[in-house]
């Protein structure tokens, strides 16, 4: 069933599609500012754009944008190439290197951000003005910058929540956690009552250093070199996934498998708590409505006044494109409020324009749709949120570094001290930081 579940679409929780909406005083004002008939016609220009997994389900969404922006741009011609999600960062940079990569690309901040290590991507701030930039939420424009510079424009949005099996709290007697030591307060009682266990965090190659943040550690220290939770706060999250796995209150692949592992076992009744987004609602109810039926939810945990993290998909436009100001443009007509919204209302994810969350469709929900519920929840965390974990340099390579520790340390392979302080010196050889 976990195969029918995550589809594609669902696998890829931001690489979901596009809207075209046009406004009509955007149409008044082409038809006012349009050329005489005899005016020479426009000189014929393509924009490449490329997408991640997008097609065949999105296909008449994307196309008709495209077709709308040729519209308003006479004798300008988008050709998109959709890309499978797991190849696009081959694909670009293989492109870079052949020296024939698109004019606009959809990437995630981390992977653009290593383009932007190399001057690969333009600069937004070059070619949109203040006015625009500061339609966007703020939190999404500062996750596309790097060293001081912006490298790309938000998209779209995603922030998870806390889905919870109601069924099993109540059978156990417990409350919904409200943070991560809740989890292993109750832990003990759920495993107890029902056999099911409280969390599956994802910890294989993958660890959410967001998780590191939520539970009150600092990312870097203040000079913004290294790891800031060589300390106490980090010792202490260390410690909860430590005690958590060797008192078996987490199933033992938890240390090799991720996320969807951990959504196979709540679809299951095996795990009362997971992290996800809104998005992943909609297949639940559509492949198992017994459990959507006992399925809750909850904000994020984290200590009191932890931010909600988000995660934001953006467009870039690439240095090398002979087209800039016309790409840009294009950037700015797919990331409007008008097209977000539009996206928005189609697929489960959430803009990154400020205007939109004024609109009732974030504002208001049927206590009784839990989907819109989740919607309203999701909109809630975005605008007091923010990207915990921004683009930094070698970014994989600190993870992995960060999530190989926190095994060893969950293993009982390295006492606690010790895995902290193996990570803060990997950390600061690859950040090349000076003592």
């Amino acid at each position: 069933m976990i195969n029918r579940l995550l589809s594609p679409l669902c696998r890829c929780l931001f690489r979901l599609g596009l809207a075209g909406i046009l406004l009509g005083a955007g149409c008044t004002a082409l038809a006012v500012n349009a050329p005489p008939a005899t005016a020479q016609a426009p000189a014929e220009q393509t924009l490449e754009f490329w997408t991640m997994q997008l097609s065949p389900h999105l296909d008449d969404y994307v196309l008709d944008l495209v077709r709308r922006f040729e519209q308003l741009h006479l004798g300008v011609h988008v050709k998109w190439v959709d890309i499978p999600w797991a190849e696009m960062e081959r694909k670009v940079l293989t492109s870079v290197a052949a020296k024939s990569p698109p004019d606009v690309v959809n990437l995630n901040p981390q992977f653009s951000a290593k383009l932007a290590e190399f001057n690969a991507l333009a600069d937004p701030e070059a070619f949109m003005d203040l006015t625009q930039q500061k339609t966007y939420v703020p939190a999404a424009w500062s996750a596309n910058r790097l060293a001081g510079r912006t490298f790309a424009v938000p998209w779209y949005l995603t922030t998870n929540i806390t889905l919870v099996n109601t069924a099993l709290l109540q059978q156990a007697a417990l409350p919904v956690p409200t943070g991560f030591q809740d989890l292993l307060a109750m832990s003990q009682t759920l495993k107890q009552r029902t056999g099911a266990y409280a969390y599956f965090p994802a910890l294989d190659g993958s660890a959410p250093l967001e998780n590191l943040v939520a539970m009150g550690a600092t990312l870097h220290p203040p000079s913004g070199c290294g790891a800031g939770f060589v300390n106490a706060s980090g010792a202490s999250v260390f410690a909860f996934y430590r005690d958590m796995y060797a008192k078996g209150y987490t199933p033992r692949n938890v240390v090799t498998e991720g996320h969807r592992k951990g959504v196979e076992l709540f679809l299951s009744g095996q795990v009362a708590v997971i992290s996800s987004g809104m998005q992943f609602l909609g297949s639940i109810r559509s492949n198992s409505p017994a459990m959507y039926q006992a399925v809750d939810i909850a904000p994020q945990m984290g200590v009191p006044g932890a931010k909600p993290n988000i995660a934001a998909m953006n467009l870039a436009v690439l240095q090398s494109s002979p087209r800039k100001e016309l790409a840009f443009e294009f950037v700015a007509f797919v990331t409007s409020a008008a097209q977000q919204m539009a996206f928005a209302r189609r697929v489960p994810v959430l803009p990154s324009t400020l205007s939109s969350y004024t609109d009732p469709f974030f504002t208001q929900a049927d206590p009784r749709d839990l989907t819109a519920r989740a919607r309203v929840l999701s909109a809630q965390q975005v605008l007091r949120g923010a990207v915990v974990v921004p683009p930094v340099r070698n970014y994989n390579k600190l993870k992995t570094h960060y999530a190989r520790n926190l095994q060893a340390a969950m293993l009982g392979s390295k006492p606690v001290p010790q895995a902290l302080d193996d990570t803060g010196r990997a950390w600061s050889a690859l950040m090349g930081c000076t003592p």
